[in-house]
């Protein structure tokens, strides 16, 4: 059976990425609610709350994309789809180990 690994490699660079964003809070941009209006960097923003979830997401679909197109085909057709159900099982426990700040 002949698999594509193109969308395992990018689905696995977005979801490493998108976890390092979360962690790390690396935002390419930020929702303001109040204003409902995105903005590029945090200093033009008032200090009511933002929205980060939208410049993680795109961080993540960017070099999801770059990393997908850079990484040889030889390399990506190797690659187990299995790989699909692993690693994000592993960011998801990172990232609830993270949030166990809020409950200790």
């Amino acid at each position: 059976m002949k698999h594509h690994g193109r969308p395992i490699v990018f689905s696995l660079a977005a979801c490493v990425v998108y976890t390092l964003a979360y962690y790390f809070d690396w935002s390419l941009l930020r929702y303001q609610l109040g204003e409902s209006r995105f903005y590029l960097s945090a200093e033009e923003i008032s200090s009511a709350p933002s929205i980060l979830w939208y410049g993680w997401l795109s961080l993540a679909v960017i070099a999801g994309a770059l990393i997908a197109a850079i990484v040889p085909s030889r390399f990506t057709a190797r690659l187990s789809p299995d790989l699909m159900w692993i690693a994000p099982i592993v960011l998801i426990l990172t990232a609830l180990m993270y949030e166990m700040r809020w409950f200790i």
